[in-house]
């Protein structure tokens, strides 16, 4: 409990508005530097998408095509600085930025700090494991195209399938309650007029 409250201290220290704009520029700036660089060779060398782009997952097949497409320099370069560098800093920084503006928001709605919803801003965190566990598993898969099993495969593909399903799940909420704090301000404008 302890650690969820100093989780929820730190990311309230980040929840201003300077704050939040320098990690959504970081945040994608990694991930232009991916979507720039690395994907594009990793996604030619593999003659489709890189696992990590496939939001609802994929299959044994596709995954054994994708495999065996890729060769020694492309499977190094997927491991690092791909995976083991620029896909540790964009989830973290993702998430950062997306807690960030959820407390935001919430502290805008005038949400008390001990409700349930005053937890949405851990859902982030949440795609941010998921994504980290994803990686170790396309690090295993890549590395061992040999050892390619249906379970591992299976296992991998659900990883990415809940770190897309709690990414979209983050912006959703993003979304929600930016809907709720125009519709307030709204309301409030009308209301003093």
């Amino acid at each position: 409990m302890i650690a969820f409250q100093n989780l929820y201290k730190g990311v309230g220290k980040l929840a201003t508005r300077p704050r939040i704009l320098i990690l959504f520029i970081l945040a994608h700036a990694v991930l232009l530097l991916m979507m720039r660089f690395t994907f594009p060779e990793i996604n030619a060398k593999m003659q489709g998408r890189a696992f990590d782009l496939r939001t609802f997952g994929y299959t044994y097949e596709e995954a054994l095509v994708l495999v065996r497409n890729l060769d020694d320099s492309t499977t190094d370069r997927y491991i690092f600085p791909q995976l083991l560098m620029l896909d540790v800093l964009y989830p973290l920084l993702l998430a950062l930025f997306l807690s960030a503006l959820i407390l935001r928001l919430m502290d805008l709605l005038k949400v008390p700090s001990g409700s349930l919803y005053s937890n949405l801003y851990l859902i982030p965190f949440l795609a941010m494991l998921f994504d980290y566990l994803e990686n170790a598993f396309i690090v295993v898969m890549i590395s061992n195209p040999d050892s390619l099993s249906t379970q591992l495969v299976g296992l991998a593909s659900s990883l990415t399938l809940l770190k897309s399903s709690f990414t979209i799940l983050s912006w959703i909420i993003v979304l929600t309650l930016s809907a709720f704090w125009l519709r307030a301000r709204i309301r409030k404008k009308y209301h003093y007029e």
